[in-house]
């Protein structure tokens, strides 16, 4: 357990009142009590940080929003090509990709640089790779929130269940506050995707505990999926066992696809025990390793982040993902389009996918 304690950062509790007077004691007021200018050394070192915060984001997004015109402006693929993909993170690449290009018109999204309609069409892109986009193949999702996926996949005859955490395990935590939990059936239904009365044949809700999988689950479905999930089930160790458990609702020969948090930059220091881990790659050739060892196919893990304009751009805080991120209507505002890597707790992380397939 070594690989998972060792190198993690911390995080310790303290009450308000302290935090208070810690904050009170430090010197972050740009004046003092006779309006003059704080000199103070902390101060002159720190002083000019939300300026060149908000001078990166300004620029970074600019850069996004000229070259998502461009995007915009692609001849869209008469339909999808079956490509391959394998175990990657997400890179300006991508997002350039006529896959990238073709998934997000599939669900009716203009493309822009985000790293969150990458995992769209990551999942979707797999699924298409092993021919599981049509009729008579079942599907279970996990933490699906809000996502389109549930009826691009009754569209194509596809019939899945959604999952999610029971309303009371996520009662204050933010995701039922801005619409990103699966509270029922409606949640991930779109008019513009499917005819209601064939989502209401072919998709079916559930709650589920990732941390808990259900064992009438197992061996009843031929692809699983969930995107940014695994990251939230506690821990990394938690994080990959859930990988490995979801292989349990698989047939033999079945798919698990799965998007999550990879902090690229660090060899090995993270985050872990928190409500949002972050994997660094031995973690993910660990859990090659495991699943190699059971039997199935993990498929190779290429983790080049990309050397593109907006591959080198970190996006800062504040960020817009919450008030319903997947709320379509919100990816042409400015401020969406450039978002492939960013800042979490202050490490620099991206989406990654992992393909699996299950051993025959």
């Amino acid at each position: 357990m070594a690989i998972f304690k060792k190198h993690t950062v911390e995080h310790k509790t303290i009450d308000l009142e302290s935090l208070k007077a810690l904050i009170n004691a430090l010197p972050f007021r740009r004046t003092n009590d006779k309006q003059q200018p704080d000199i103070s050394d902390l101060w002159m070192a720190l002083k000019d940080g939300e300026a060149l915060r908000l001078n990166v984001k300004n620029f970074g997004y600019q850069i996004g929003k000229q070259l998502a015109g461009t995007l915009q402006q692609r001849t869209v693929p008469a339909g999808p090509a079956k490509i391959g993909l394998t175990t990657k993170p997400t890179t300006q690449d991508d997002i350039e990709s006529d896959w990238f290009v073709y998934w997000c018109h599939a669900l009716n999204i203009a493309p822009i640089y985000h790293r969150k309609l990458w995992e769209f069409a990551f999942v979707l892109q797999t699924l298409h790779d092993h021919d599981m986009l049509r009729e008579g193949i079942r599907g279970v999702g996990f933490g699906c929130g809000r996502e389109p996926m549930p009826s691009y996949f009754a569209a194509k005859g596809v019939s899945c269940l959604m999952t999610d955490l029971e309303p009371e395990a996520v009662a204050g935590a933010g995701w039922a506050e801005t619409g990103q939990h699966t509270d029922s059936l409606d949640a991930c239904y779109y008019d513009d995707l499917v005819d209601r009365a064939i989502y209401d044949k072919l998709v079916a809700h559930r709650y589920v505990d990732m941390n808990n999988i259900p064992a009438d689950l197992d061996n009843q479905f031929d692809f699983t999926w969930s995107i940014c999930a695994l990251e939230h089930v506690g821990s990394i160790r938690k994080g990959l066992d859930f990988v490995k458990n979801s292989l349990r609702t698989l047939k033999p020969g079945g798919i698990a696809v799965h998007t999550t948090e990879y902090n690229y930059t660090s060899e090995e220091e993270t985050i872990d025990n928190w409500p949002v881990v972050l994997f660094l790659k031995q973690h993910f050739e660990l859990l090659r390793d495991e699943v190699r060892a059971e039997g199935h196919d993990f498929y190779e893990p290429d983790f080049d982040v990309g050397d593109g304009v907006l591959d080198q751009f970190i996006d800062v805080p504040p960020y817009t993902f919450g008030g319903g991120w997947l709320d379509r209507g919100i990816w042409d505002k400015p401020n969406q389009n450039a978002h492939l890597k960013l800042t979490v707790d202050g490490f620099p992380a991206t989406c990654f996918g992992i393909i699996i397939k299950k051993k025959a």
